[in-house]
């Protein structure tokens, strides 16, 4: 649900790709189970390419050389550039174990545009070589998307003054980038990858959208006869048409530990701040500290209530975190049914997700700012004192 799980989910289907050297196709929803069981079964084929693979994901771990800001960098004070080059010559030199030839061709590729990757993303902007390695990318290579490569390239051609939408409309962005990815790409798998990222990125980092329809007519003609992205992304496109500021909310249900169905009509009266989460997701969790200090300090304050909604599918690790934290706020967890009531009717494509609602059922925001904002209690107080 979170954009992590989005980046791991797609990093699944192109390393099996890789590992099954073969051409299935992308979008199909059981492919992942299709490519763990063919990653399972090529480990056990080849120890050494197994080994390789191993010692590739530890190599490119964006966590270590892309730590979040509450995180402890295990690279500070270390020459990044250098550290990644390390790896990378370490494990050019373990491909010579790999007998299969088109098995070490292939691992070879992958490591070749990892480093690329990478450099592109530690490289400053302005720095010349990173402008001469996206310039040399094939942004038609399909094992280029394991890497983001084809991404890189399209990102470069777009105006960087566009950057700028995110967080606010973003027609713009998105027409910009179909425009780059129209002229540009001609392989058909890059190009249903690239328009997938290209409607995420709108769908989900955009809000207060004047007219959604200005990004999503022209985006459904562009897709033409791939109607699984439309089908991926209509409930979105209806959501963001349905939540928009003022409007009365949808009415959802939720379940408390003890078992009994709630319903958001029980929230009228007073502002609410929902807090849609997972035990799950690292993002989350990390909001989790922020969330218990802003509802400290809004302790005694009759005018709103902070809501927790778990998006478990477990309920016994949602059950066992409530224990393990005893937090202050009401938690709730959602059921199948009540799970995918809540995300069509909000568009949630992505977790942590918070929506703020007014005390008259209206939205004041259904892509609400996070505990962990500098102007949280900024935000919140204008919708408290209207």
């Amino acid at each position: 649900m979170n954009i992590y799980n989005h980046y791991l989910n797609k990093k699944k289907m192109f390393l099996g790709i890789l590992f099954m050297l073969s051409t299935i196709q992308v979008g199909a929803q059981d492919f992942r189970d299709e490519v763990e069981d063919s990653l399972k079964a090529f480990s056990e084929r080849n120890a050494a390419a197994a080994d390789w693979i191993k010692t590739y994901n530890s190599s490119y771990d964006y966590a270590v050389f892309f730590p979040f800001d509450d995180e402890k960098d295990p690279l500070a004070g270390k020459d990044r550039v250098k550290v990644l080059e390390e790896k990378y010559k370490h494990l050019s030199g373990q491909l010579k174990k790999i007998k299969d030839a088109r098995i070490r061709q292939y691992l070879g590729h992958l490591n070749e545009d990892a480093r690329i990757n990478f450099l592109t993303r530690i490289l400053p902007k302005n720095d010349a070589r990173r402008k001469e390695m996206i310039s040399g990318i094939d942004v038609n290579s399909w094992l280029g998307l394991y890497n983001y490569l084809p991404q890189r390239v399209i990102k470069a051609s777009m105006d960087a003054s566009l950057d700028s939408l995110y967080g606010h409309d973003m027609t713009e962005y998105g027409l910009a980038k179909m425009q780059a990815i129209s002229a540009r790409v001609t392989n058909a798998k890059v190009r249903h990858a690239l328009l997938d990222d290209c409607a995420y990125d709108v769908l989900l980092y955009g809000k207060d959208y004047a007219d959604i329809d200005r990004f999503w007519k022209p985006y459904c003609e562009m897709v033409g006869s791939d109607s699984s992205l439309i089908h991926k992304y209509a409930y979105m496109v209806e959501a963001i048409k349905n939540t928009k500021r003022g409007m009365m909310a949808p009415e959802f249900f939720f379940t408390d530990r003890e078992g009994k169905v709630h319903s958001s009509k029980e929230f009228l009266g007073k502002v609410v701040y929902i807090d849609c989460w997972a035990t799950w997701c690292g993002p989350c969790c990390r909001e989790i500290p922020y969330l218990e200090k802003r509802v400290a300090e809004y302790q005694g304050n009759g005018k709103v209530r902070f809501v927790s909604i778990s998006m478990d599918s477990n309920r016994q690790a949602w059950l066992k975190k409530l224990d393990k934290d005893n937090p202050a706020w009401e938690q709730f967890i959602l059921d199948k049914v009540q799970d995918e009531a809540l995300s069509k009717a909000f568009g949630i494509n992505g977790i942590p997700r918070f929506i703020l609602l007014n005390a008259d059922g209206t939205i004041a925001d259904s892509d609400a700012f996070r505990p962990s904002d500098k102007d949280f209690h900024q935000q919140l107080d204008a919708v408290l004192n209207k």
